[in-house]
């Protein structure tokens, strides 16, 4: 073996070191990057089912001889099992009826389950539960990121962590 071919052979080492570090972090950084999009779709999606679930069962369900009331624990489970990916420990629900009431639950966790909450929702006081009144869910969830650190700013990015939100107005139907 000549002197040359083991100077080609080091060279083409040390360019593919620093090339292959780069292409490592570009393809951990796409697949990162699907991840969180993916949750966020996933999150927005489950939103948007559990208020669809929630004002479907609005005024009409509370009038005898009918039975399709619903509570917090029961919209909190539609959305659960629409989000399917989302680390439930994660996930902080947020019910707001139309005069500005507010409910806030976890979806696990050691306290304030929705899943404990058996209130009915939308509830008929301040007649919030009438056809055409709008009734908003909003799920916030912390996706851990490694790649965080890299992202410029402030606001939505602390700690390695992306916040994410789905949320959804919808106007009960009947």
């Amino acid at each position: 073996m000549t002197v040359r071919q083991e100077t080609t052979r080091g060279s083409v080492l040390i360019e593919f070191c620093f090339a292959g570090i780069v292409l490592i972090f570009a393809w951990i950084s796409i697949a990162e990057m699907a991840l969180c999009m993916w949750n966020y779709h996933t999150l927005q999606y489950a939103a948007k089912m559990a208020g669809t679930y929630a004002s479907v069962h609005g005024a009409t369900c509370t009038i005898s001889p009918n039975t399709c009331t619903v509570a917090i624990s029961d919209i909190a489970t539609v959305f659960q099992n629409a989000a399917i990916g989302v680390p439930a420990s994660q996930v902080v629900l947020t019910f707001t009826t139309n005069s500005g009431a507010v409910t806030t639950c976890n979806l696990s966790g050691t306290s304030n389950l929705c899943s404990s909450q058996s209130s009915v929702w939308p509830p008929s006081s301040n007649n919030d539960n009438q056809v055409g009144k709008n009734v908003s869910i909003r799920a916030d969830y912390t996706f851990p990121s490694a790649l965080a650190m890299f992202v410029p700013g402030r606001g939505s990015v602390s700690s390695g962590a992306v916040s994410l939100t789905g949320d959804t107005t919808q106007i009960i139907q009947y």
